[in-house]
């Protein structure tokens, strides 16, 4: 951490400190103007009381200092730039009331020192309760304490010794303000270091957080602390694996292992934020993601069938760069899940329920470069894609099933299926950019 003087070596964070610093110190303006007003009135009780002959002259100080501090509450409330002037305020009221009190002084004949009080008071509550920063407090000091401390030179008939000592008082009082204020602006300055750091690891630790969890788990993990479990009617689960990869691993050295389903995975990460789906976890080289949770969405099925054709695409450009050739096994099956997190030091969100297992054993039972489709998912996207079958297949656990593979979307406008694919290049992982289906306006994604 930087070592805080007046000002920070980069422009940028200074500029961040003078804005966040003149915002805070806004309200404090507003009750140190309230509070000097408040005591205030005695003082001027005691004016009014005393001096007679003077009293129109210092009926009209009395005002205009008055209405300095009195301008500075309505400014500092409904101004909308009092922000970017609140310290420029607080010197000006602060000087234009010593001025008065020091004008008083001067030619009234009160007590000499009066106006060295009212100045070193101002400064103090400037200081004090304003919290202006010290260059604001040195400008201040030098507007009104050699004024207030001329005019007590000029009209104090006291002993020497006595004048020089009380003189000197008053200047300690100054200097002990500045330094007050110096400090002060030290310490602000070393918390917003600080607390600018907390902020920065505080979004890193968000990031993090989001990308392990989904953002309206995040949400709901910051304000409840109870465990999160919910059941969704209608969801799409699907799964995907690399076939051949096991033995393909265990001939090639760890990292390139690590590169190439790093490669992978996050071109269908990146996919399945296109599609408006959540990645719920990778398990060794099959990849597991599902639509319709943790946010409803009536066209949960076409959208998990947008992203297995979309792997398939990768699958087809990276398969020359891939050792060996590189071809997928999906499996897709819809229906009711319950998703939660688990977990007290690791997060993790995870479904469960049949038609997990049912996406699973679909894809271990399909067939390298296909998409093997459940009977649920093939009646919500039956209109809008073809597909090969039925064909009856025994899944472990499940018996036997009509399945179906996925080919191709139809060309059709029905509401189910996915548009075909233009011939711009934009989508930065399969080069060509896709428009998710979309059959109610507040189900399309962002």
């Amino acid at each position: 951490m930087q070592r805080p003087g007046l000002a920070f070596d980069d422009p940028d964070v200074e500029r961040e400190f003078v804005d966040a610093d003149n915002r805070a110190a806004v309200p404090r303006v507003r009750l140190c103007a309230l509070l000097a007003l408040a005591l205030s009135v005695p003082f001027v009780a005691l004016d009014l009381t005393t001096l007679h002959g003077e009293r129109p002259l210092v009926v009209l100080l009395l005002v205009l200092s008055t209405c300095c501090l009195a301008t500075v509450l309505p400014a500092m409330t409904w101004w909308p730039a009092a922000h970017r002037h609140v310290q420029l305020a607080a010197a000006g009221a602060v000087t234009a009331y010593s001025w008065c009190a020091s004008v008083g002084a001067a030619v009234t004949g009160a007590a000499p020192d009066y106006a060295a009080f009212t100045a070193v008071l101002m400064l103090l509550g400037a200081v004090g309760v304003a919290r202006v920063r010290f260059r604001t407090a040195l400008l201040t000091a030098v507007l009104t304490v050699p004024l207030a401390l001329g005019v007590m030179l000029l009209s104090y008939e006291v002993p020497g010794y006595q004048l020089a000592f009380e003189v000197m008082c008053f200047a300690a009082f100054a200097l002990l303000n500045l330094a007050v204020a110096l400090f002060l602006e030290q310490s602000k300055r070393r918390m917003f270091l600080v607390n600018r750091a907390l902020a920065a690891e505080r979004q890193r630790s968000e990031e993090l957080l989001h990308n392990v969890l989904p953002a309206e788990i995040v949400s709901r993990l910051h304000h409840t602390p109870a465990p999160i479990a919910d059941s969704y009617e209608q969801a799409t689960v699907l799964f995907a694996d690399i076939v051949g990869f096991t033995p393909l691993s265990s001939s090639l050295p760890a990292a390139e292992v690590v590169r190439l389903l790093d490669r992978l995975f996050s071109r269908f990460d990146d996919l399945c934020a296109f599609w408006g789906m959540e990645k719920i976890k990778t398990i060794g080289d099959a990849y597991m993601a599902v639509a319709g949770v943790p946010t409803h969405s009536r066209d949960h099925a076409a959208r998990a069938a947008g992203l297995a054709l979309d792997m398939q695409r990768e699958a087809a450009l990276l398969t020359s760069s891939w050792p060996g050739g590189l071809a997928l096994r999906i499996g897709i099956s819809s229906g009711p899940v319950v998703a939660g997190v688990i977990g007290h030091r690791k997060f993790a969100f995870d479904l469960w329920g049949d038609t997990v297992n049912t996406a699973s054993r679909l894809e271990a039972h399909g067939v390298p470069g296909q998409i093997h489709v459940d009977e649920a998912a093939h009646r919500l996207l039956a209109h809008g894609h073809v597909f090969s079958g039925p064909h009856r297949t025994e899944l472990k656990g499940k018996g036997v099933q009509n399945t179906y593979f996925l080919l191709a979307p139809a060309q059709s406008d029905h509401p189910g299926a996915i548009p075909r694919l233009a011939s711009t290049p934009s989508h930065p992982t399969s080069e060509r950019r896709r428009t998710a289906p979309c059959p109610e306006p507040a189900d399309c994604p962002p």
